[in-house]
């Protein structure tokens, strides 16, 4: 769990008020196999962290789950975002937002370097659980694809998260929360007998 980290929980609590809202009931499906056998789980939804200043305004979001490490990167480039923003926060985070830093990750040219990580890939592989592994590429998948459109959203205006939370969850997260049956119905009955019904 994310925030049982002891890095994040601390970081958290030096820098921060948390708090959690929940933007939907958490939906439930039912199978019903016909033979008195039924199977009934809840359907992952998806998480959005705003990261505001004391008045409510939005400075940042941070889409998704993401590993504990990237998490507290996004908060404390946050947390910077803020501070800088203290003379004149709209302009700074719409800026920000327009033009967000680019992480560069450049291999140093040292061969003894490339050598040791050619050795430790296979290795690192081979003990990372399947949940780290899915965790770690669902990082991935919220900072290319996820975070720009949340950039996309912020640079427009500050807000307030009331203001962008339908917005977030379709435009970056892929859920419509207008959307009784989180785009399950189609998915569900696409092809095969149920086609057109």
């Amino acid at each position: 769990m994310l925030f049982s980290d002891p890095n994040v929980s601390s970081f958290i609590r030096e820098n921060f008020v948390a708090a959690w809202q929940s933007v939907r009931p958490v939906p439930t499906v039912e199978i019903d196999f016909g033979n008195g056998t039924k199977i009934k789980r809840t359907v992952n939804g998806n998480i959005a962290t705003y990261i505001c200043d004391p008045t409510g305004r939005v400075i940042d979001v941070i889409p998704g789950l993401n590993t504990p490490e990237a998490y507290l990167q996004e908060l404390q480039a946050a947390l910077r975002l803020y501070r800088s923003s203290l003379a004149n926060f709209d302009e700074t985070v719409r800026r920000y937002h327009a033009a967000p830093p680019v992480r560069v990750l450049v291999m140093k040219k040292n061969p003894a370097d490339f050598g040791k990580m050619i050795v430790e890939r296979p290795v690192k592989k081979a003990v990372m659980t399947p949940e780290a592994e899915a965790l770690a590429a669902d990082t991935e998948f919220n900072r290319t694809e996820r975070k720009p459109a949340i950039h996309k959203i912020l640079a427009e205006k500050v807000v307030r998260p009331s203001e962008i939370t339908l917005r977030i969850y379709k435009e970056a997260l892929h859920c419509d929360l207008e959307d009784p049956y989180l785009g399950l119905i189609s998915k569900a009955f696409n092809g095969g007998a149920y086609e057109n019904r």
